[in-house]
Formats: structure tokens, sequence, C-alpha cells
């Protein structure tokens, strides 16, 4: 008889023990938000406004802030850099940064700062996608295309908005000009522009 009793309690203890693994759920896998165009990403080192998706859990964003800045200083206006891919950004800014010095690109440099690990072990680190960068001029046709979304988020978070002002891409173009964009009369106008001119400038990256 004792032997069956043991039988008996010990498979009493294992059919009360509580299941590690929730039901319907794997606690390995972290939770990944969802967003769309317009929605205002934020965790605890980064802030932006989602301007394109693709996938589920993939997408652009833009910074909340911009500047003003030439795409190069005059002296090295005639300088061509070989940074003229249309479609990434991250690509213009990577040749770049592998041949010149930013501090001559001033609106390149202005998003490659934004890059915090920049200031504290990397002085000269190329960029990848997940990292802050000057867009090419399609990717800132997607943003502009897109901004009427955008921009109710960026004037809920009191940041300036993207209406009725030309920014600069990271693409160049030729010699002396790259190319900038803007909206007008409800249409996306890419423009040849001589490069030390003064345009806005918005960093983006994927999340």
């Amino acid at each position: 008889m004792r032997p069956l009793y043991f039988i008996v309690v010990f498979c009493t203890l294992v059919s009360c023990r509580k299941s590690e693994t929730p039901q319907g759920g794997n606690p390995h896998v972290p939770y990944q938000p969802i967003y769309e165009v317009g929605d205002y990403f934020h965790n605890d080192t980064l802030e932006g406004v989602v301007f394109y998706t693709y996938g589920i859990h993939n997408g652009l964003m833009v910074s909340l802030e911009e500047t003003l800045q030439p795409w190069c200083i005059t002296s090295h206006i005639i300088c061509e850099t070989g940074a003229t891919n249309p479609c990434d950004g991250w690509n213009n800014t990577n040749i770049l940064m592998s041949n010149y010095d930013l501090y001559n690109y001033p609106a390149i440099n202005w998003s490659y700062q934004r890059n915090t690990w920049h200031h504290i072990h990397y002085d000269h680190r190329l960029i990848n996608h997940r990292q802050w960068y000057v867009p090419s001029n399609m990717e800132m046709r997607y943003l502009l295309m897109n901004q009427a979304a955008v921009n109710i988020t960026l004037d809920s978070l009191s940041c300036p908005t993207l209406e009725d002002k030309t920014y600069w891409s990271s693409t160049e173009t030729g010699t002396r000009g790259a190319a900038a964009v803007r909206m007008q009369d409800g249409k996306i106008v890419i423009s040849d522009s001589v490069k030390d001119q003064v345009f806005y400038v918005r960093a983006i990256r994927h999340y």
C-alpha cells in the first residue's frame, strides 16, 4: 500500500504546479508595438515621428528638431563626393564619412552628431540604418508625401512642422549641386541646388 500512496501524492503535487509559460505567449519575446504613419515614437533614448512603414514592426521616423545649414562649405563646393544615391541617405553619409571631414558638410554633420555614441567613443564611425542620417531625395519625398499626418504630431509636441520649407537631401547631383526637396502647389519638387545655399535639414532613421 505504501508505494501506491506515494504515487498518488506525487501525481497530485505535479498536477498542481503552475505553468511557467503564460497561455498564448512566450515570456522571452519582448513586446514590440506596431506604429502607423504620424505616430509619436519614443523609448528611453529615442524619439521622433513615424512617416513610413514597412512590414509589421519596421519603418522610418523623422527627428523632432531641424536646422538651417548649407550642404557643404563654399571652399568644397566644386568637389564631387560620390554621395549620389537617390534612395539611401545612410549610404551617402557613409561615403562622405569614408572620404571627407564631415565638418566641411554641415547638413550631413548635423544629423551625424545626433548619434550620441559619436561623443563617447567614436570620432569617425560609419553608420547603419538604425542611426540618424540626412534622407536621400526619395526618402525626403516620402516624408513630404506624409507631412499632413507628421505635422499634426509635431504640432502637438510644440515642435517645428514641415510645411512651406525647402529641405536638403543627402543626394549630390553634380559638381556644384545637391538635391533639395520642397512642396509647391501641392506637388513635390526636387531641384538641383548649389551646395553652399542654406536650407532646412531633418534627420531620419529606421526604427
